[in-house]
């Protein structure tokens, strides 16, 4: 399956909805994934150097959303520490 560049993002982007996600390709046709939480503005996550033609099909990308899922699912559940 030959998806474009801009298919790839749209369907990134729309795989973390309620969140903000938003997808840019660099010249090396690498993507940079930021991922918001909506009611806060706060970044969950930033993937970079994300390699494009690796996400050349649907089971590649479910694979990285998911991974992305779980990194950002993750660092949610690390509760601050405090020392006294």
């Amino acid at each position: 399956m030959n998806l474009s560049p801009l298919e790839i993002q749209s369907i990134i982007e729309r795989s973390f909805l309620p969140s903000v996600c938003t997808c840019s390709v660099a010249p090396d046709q690498s993507l940079t994934i930021r991922v918001c939480d909506c009611m806060t503005g706060h970044v969950d996550l930033v993937a970079t150097h994300v390699p494009l033609w690796k996400l050349d099909s649907v089971h590649g990308i479910a694979t990285l959303v998911a991974e992305m899922r779980q990194q950002i699912q993750s660092q949610k559940n690390v509760k601050p520490t405090f020392y006294h």
